[in-house]
């Protein structure tokens, strides 16, 4: 089977640790993780140039098919915000898998804020840059949902130190 995970989250919300925790735990799967922010530090070294983000999100689906249709079995997670509705329409343009999960991370925005300060430096958003795309979120309408077999919502059930 080939499984989709496509990320949903705030920075500082878990969406990185959620995908290194799954592949921890999934030691009989091929998992992969395909990080937006990954590629970015790879293509401008560091994970907050946005210079190059055409190029990094070619990369990106790029590498989900390659991924794809490399392996007879596979789970990739598409580790990126998608916090609007048509980033999460990965889907649709990303075709060949069996199973397609949306994962929305809930979390207050204060501990969000707070896990943020306490992020290696590299990762550090802006507070203003968070603010801004908590205002932003959309919650899951319809038609998105309708690309996914399954959409769920966790609360951050998962912490950094029971990694």
């Amino acid at each position: 089977m080939k499984h989709l995970i496509v990320l949903s989250a705030i920075p500082g919300a878990g969406k990185s640790t959620f995908a290194k925790h799954y592949k921890i735990n999934h030691t009989n799967e091929n998992v992969f993780i395909v990080s937006s922010d990954e590629i970015r530090k790879e293509l401008t070294g560091t994970y907050s140039n946005l210079d190059y983000d055409k190029e990094m999100w070619e990369i990106y689906f790029k590498r989900i098919n390659i991924l794809r249709d490399s392996n007879d079995e596979c789970t990739i997670i598409a580790d990126s915000t998608n916090i609007l509705n048509k980033f999460r329409k990965i889907p649709g343009n990303l075709q060949g898998f069996n199973k397609k999960t949306l994962l929305i991370i809930t979390k207050d925005l204060p501990l969000i804020l707070e896990r943020n300060r306490q992020r290696d430096h590299a990762k550090y958003v802006p507070e203003s840059a968070i603010k801004n795309m908590w205002n932003a979120w959309e919650k899951v309408d319809e038609e998105t949902a309708k690309l996914f077999d399954e959409v769920l919502y966790i609360d951050g059930w998962f912490d950094k130190s029971k990694i």
